[in-house]
């Protein structure tokens, strides 16, 4: 495990476990939920990463560029192990090659993130690096537990809802929508893929803090999820659809998200959440 601080944050990610968040504190309160019995399944908690397929796969495989490849929910690098390259009070560099991912991810190249806070927020920069000379397609979302507080609300500046079938997985039709005026939090029952055509900023307010999540252009679309049985809401930053591979491969460029990399280049990224109160 890896910590950082600053005077208002304390940060613990598991470089063991796909860097994900185990814990990120504001002003002593602990604001996501790692779950010791979603660990023990091997399910998603706290703040993973989600690459190179966020969510659900249509079949359990897509094709791309004329290659078929088995994907995996949520994408492999979630458990997998980052090499360190450097590590301050306020920030990890840290770095995986894609041949760690194994052939759910068959290309050249490596994943590279710097996790640091500044001015009261938490920063992920990504950089996706295509050393080989094939182009690679990928998806990217961070998929945050955020604890319910007392009195929370949500809003956020989506614009469409996908629709989906009963196995969650997106048709291709959207209609509009309206998470502008705040929303309380307890009562929401909801499992959805949004998107706009713009960047998304989504928050989450309550008496003892908020929280601002924006992203880079890429970030144009989220997923909400929550019930009232529930003691957390996800708000997921994510830069595509669930079945993003698939939802192109139909045409469906536009909502799929599907980010492309061209061979030997690089994609740069990067989501934010910044807290206050």
């Amino acid at each position: 495990m890896i910590t950082i601080h600053d005077d208002r944050i304390s940060l613990t990610a598991d470089e063991n476990d796909g860097l994900t968040v185990v814990s990120l504190r504001y002003n002593g309160i602990e604001t996501i939920e790692a779950d010791e019995e979603r660990i023990r399944k091997g399910v998603t908690y706290g703040i993973p990463i989600l690459f190179p397929t966020p969510n659900r796969i249509s079949g359990g495989c897509y094709t791309f560029n004329g290659r078929t490849i088995e994907g995996e929910m949520h994408g492999t690098l979630r458990h997998a192990r980052f090499g360190i390259i450097s590590h301050a009070d306020d920030s990890i560099e840290a770095e995986i090659p894609f041949s760690a991912l194994g052939s759910l991810f068959p290309y050249d190249g490596h994943f590279h993130l710097h996790l640091h806070l500044s001015g009261g927020a938490v920063i992920w920069d990504f950089s996706i690096r295509n050393e080989g000379e094939e182009p690679l397609a990928f998806g990217l979302a961070l998929h945050p537990f955020f604890c319910k507080q007392d009195g929370m609300r949500f809003s956020s500046t989506l614009e469409y809802e996908m629709e989906a079938s009963d196995e969650k997985l997106p048709s291709g039709r959207w209609t509009r929508t309206d998470y502008g005026s705040e929303k309380d939090v307890a009562g929401m029952d909801i499992d959805t893929v949004f998107f706009s055509d713009s960047t998304i900023r989504s928050s989450l307010v309550s008496k003892a803090y908020s929280i601002e999540i924006t992203g880079s252009d890429d970030f144009d679309h989220v997923v909400v999820f929550t019930s009232p049985d529930r003691s957390f809401i996800c708000v997921e930053p994510q830069t595509c659809s669930t079945d993003a591979h698939n939802m192109y491969a139909k045409g469906l460029k536009k909502e799929s998200g599907l980010i492309i990399v061209p061979g030997e280049s690089r994609h740069e990224l990067s989501v934010r959440m910044a807290f206050s109160g």
